[in-house]
């Protein structure tokens, strides 16, 4: 008994010992190849990408990965307003249903046969929001007024182990679970909801950046929505005019 004592009380004082901002600091250099303004180079982003979700799903915690009816997008954007998302019925590219255009000085929204919905203000974003995930969670670490290692945190169905890191900004409370032998972010929380949780995987370099291809929301275990990036292209030349949104 003396002996597990002596064990779990060097583990304690292992763990705690370990700095949170540190390990945060890790995982920023890991994905930002040494240094968080890299992200800031990126002067614009295409991407082609395929996601689900359904509110079914959300509300009767129904396993949404057993349907076969996704959505396909296309998103341009040009740092730091222009920014337009064009939704899909088919993988083709061919079926548009919906397009979104969150520019400078206004929101336009197209669906299907709909009068168009344009609200002449930008898309709301707060001091920490970032297109990039990364610098949001450097934001959030710099003005924070608690950063915090709970300890490790076990997935049990994916054989995963984390720590868990609570910071608290402006008052409200995140959780990010980083993995302590790559330094990825695994799954964060940013809802207030313990149940919820987001799932970042399938990370890939991008011009050394790395970048989750993937990532999928679960509530209570079970997943809601996930996307695929199944296409991306940074710095790339994009016509202006596509942002341009000319009423019929």
């Amino acid at each position: 008994m003396r002996i597990l004592i002596i064990v779990f009380g060097i583990f304690s004082t292992s763990l705690h010992g370990q700095d949170a901002r540190e390990i945060l600091r890790n995982y920023l250099d890991t994905v930002s190849n040494g240094n968080i303004d890299n992200w800031n180079q990126i002067k614009s982003i295409y991407t082609e990408s395929e996601s689900l979700y359904t509110q079914q799903s959300f509300d009767q915690k129904v396993d949404l990965l057993k349907k076969d009816k996704a959505n396909f997008s296309k998103m341009f954007i040009v740092f730091p307003y222009n920014h337009k998302h064009e939704l899909y019925e088919d993988s083709s590219f061919t079926k548009l249903s919906s397009t979104f255009y969150f520019l400078e000085d206004r929101t336009i929204i197209l669906m299907g046969n709909m009068p168009p919905i344009i609200k002449n203000q930008p898309f709301e974003r707060d001091e920490f929001f970032s297109n990039h995930l990364p610098v949001e969670i450097w934001k959030l670490m710099v003005k924070s007024e608690s950063v915090e290692l709970l300890g490790i945190k076990e997935f049990p169905t994916e054989e995963l182990e984390c720590y868990e890191i609570k910071m608290i900004t402006e008052g409200r409370n995140y959780y990010l679970y980083i993995n302590p032998k790559t330094f990825l972010l695994e799954y964060w929380n940013r809802s207030g909801d313990p149940s919820l949780l987001t799932k970042f995987y399938n990370y890939k370099k991008v011009e050394d950046l790395l970048m989750p291809m993937s990532h999928c929301s679960t509530r209570h275990g079970l997943v809601y929505y996930w996307n695929n990036t199944r296409r991306i292209e940074i710095n790339v030349d994009i016509d202006p005019e596509i942002f341009n949104y000319k009423k019929k």
